[in-house]
């Protein structure tokens, strides 16, 4: 997540919702097309076991070329990563930036010399790796424009990944938004794992649906009857006003919030800065965290809670795993009230089953402070309680 890169998703989700249908409706809308998978032990399953616990790398090859996010990853942050209690780690790279011209979009050898330094030194410290596709915008907008393009950097990114062990994953798209509908994508996931399945029969292959990654947009992705080795990915970044705070990306609402803490209401009621007008949802939300308790409270657990067990019966019901591959705090909220975020949210993705990826190492969201060597104040109590 970088403020030049995530603003639709950020303005998108600004009342702080992940869109949550009822139970019934999510789980009736995508009866009867998708064949639901009746064994839990397929090859997705086995290799879900593999990506339980990770975090994100961000800020650094998702970055167009000559942009410079401020984050460098050297073979230590995965000797800390490992040490930590990780399983995994996510690896957002703009393959797209990277390409000679049509119609081969022949891909750098420095992105890949760069992507496989990330990729070594994970496997070299025993994490499992996830490599995607980050913020490919112009595909986003005009998909169908794309499609080529699309399945070039996979036929590359496959390639070259061919030789790697099944530890390493890959995931066809960041986050789809605007023309990048579920519906649209559908027949282009299929066209894209087939190409993938030349090169990688037996690779773990993650799946996202459209409007960013949302759980809401689950009835409507369609995965291929034939192939058992998908797991699909999921973001929530709810609740939106806290996570969100102060993060100068956002919209003007958001970005003039600051002092909202975790969970609500708040001791003493939130009044917002003087000068700044805020829209009536803004408005409507905070007068709910000012007021009411917290487990009806929109600043509360249940924000993230209903998105995530509806995942969970999605996922119980069709038989495919579903791994939360973004969630996280912008350090613009207080230090305390992060912890507690992370660790309620562990604690709901624990209850259902989920495998995670927090957003992010040690950049705007950090589980790490590159500072002071150690995790930034309560986040290992937060997500490994145990440890």
């Amino acid at each position: 997540m970088h403020p030049a890169t995530k603003p639709t998703f950020l303005f998108a989700l600004v009342a702080g919702t992940c869109f949550v249908h009822t139970q019934t409706n999510l789980v009736r809308a995508a009866s009867p097309e998708m064949r639901r998978v009746a064994s839990r032990s397929t090859p997705a399953h086995q290799a879900a076991k593999k990506f339980l616990r990770g975090t994100n790398l961000g800020n650094y090859l998702e970055a167009p070329p000559g942009q410079d996010w401020g984050a460098r990853y050297s073979e230590q942050d995965f000797v800390h990563i490992k040490a930590e209690g990780f399983d995994h780690v996510r690896l957002p790279i703009a393959w797209h930036h990277y390409t000679g011209s049509a119609p081969d979009f022949k891909l750098s050898d420095d992105i890949f010399a760069k992507a496989d330094f990330l990729v070594t030194n994970a496997l070299k410290h025993g994490l499992n790796v996830i490599v995607n596709i980050q913020h490919f915008d112009e595909f986003t907008s005009n998909p169908l424009a794309f499609t080529n393009k699309f399945y070039a950097l996979w036929r590359q990114i496959a390639g070259h990944y061919a030789k790697f062990s099944d530890n390493v994953a890959l995931e066809l798209l960041n986050e789809p938004k605007d023309a990048a509908t579920t519906v649209v994508l559908n027949p282009i996931y299929a066209e894209a794992i087939r190409e993938i399945r030349k090169t990688n029969p037996r690779r773990v292959i993650f799946v996202g649906p459209g409007r960013w990654n949302q759980v809401s947009e689950l009835p409507n992705l369609r995965l291929p009857d034939n192939d058992e080795n998908l797991i699909v990915t999921v973001h929530c970044y709810d609740p939106f006003n806290f996570t969100h705070q102060g993060a100068t990306w956002t919209s003007s609402d958001v970005k003039s919030l600051k002092g909202i803490v975790f969970p609500g209401p708040p001791t003493t009621p939130f009044v917002p800065p003087d000068g700044v007008k805020l829209g009536r949802g803004t408005l409507d939300w905070l007068q709910r965290y000012n007021t009411l308790p917290t487990e009806q409270n929109p600043c509360g657990p249940l924000a993230f809670r209903r998105p995530l067990q509806q995942a969970k019966e999605w996922s119980d019901r069709y038989g495919r795993p579903v791994h939360v591959g973004e969630f996280g705090c912008y350090t613009g909220a207080d230090p305390a009230s992060r912890a507690r975020f992370y660790a309620e949210f562990h604690k709901a993705l624990d209850e259902f089953g989920l495998g995670w990826a927090m957003w992010d190492w040690k950049a705007g969201f950090r589980f790490w402070d590159d500072k002071t060597g150690e995790p930034a104040p309560g986040m290992r109590e937060a997500l490994f309680p145990n440890k």
